[in-house]
């Protein structure tokens, strides 16, 4: 089982290169191939929202054309868990790792999730500052 992403920063502590790759941070957010694929039809408006949610979130970014046919089926093995035609969702877990959106596939993948938050204000007078990045210990 692979160890958790890195905390603040990406140096290793062993000289050798991982087995699995580097670590790669995110080109975009987001499809980034031109307008949105449409999701297959017949699906119900939960999965379609899920669709759309997918192909907007950080790790659509590492997605190429030739993985749409893919998705299409991961979409399609959602709407049927939606619609109660399978009660285990073996498949689409494995499905969903694959390609990238389950935590555990993006870690087998080493994608990184880029930083998108702001960094905590200051603020004086609190028993809390010398927790925070910054401050002096």
């Amino acid at each position: 089982m692979p160890g958790p992403a890195p905390k603040t920063s990406p140096q290793r502590r062993r000289r050798n290169a991982p087995a699995r790759g580097e670590w790669k941070t995110t080109p975009g957010i987001g499809w980034q191939h031109g307008p949105v694929p449409e999701p297959p039809a017949g699906l119900t408006e939960e999965s379609v929202a899920t669709w759309q949610t997918w192909m907007g979130s950080w790790f659509a970014a590492h997605w190429q054309p030739g993985d749409v046919p893919g998705l299409c089926v991961v979409v399609q093995l959602y709407d049927q868990i939606v619609r109660g035609r399978y009660t285990r969702a073996t498949e689409l877990r494995l499905w969903a790792a694959d390609y990238g959106i389950t935590p555990k596939g993006q870690a087998d993948r080493r994608w990184q999730r880029p930083e998108l938050a702001q960094p905590a204000k200051k603020v004086a007078g609190t028993s809390y500052l010398h927790l925070m990045e910054d401050s002096p210990a």
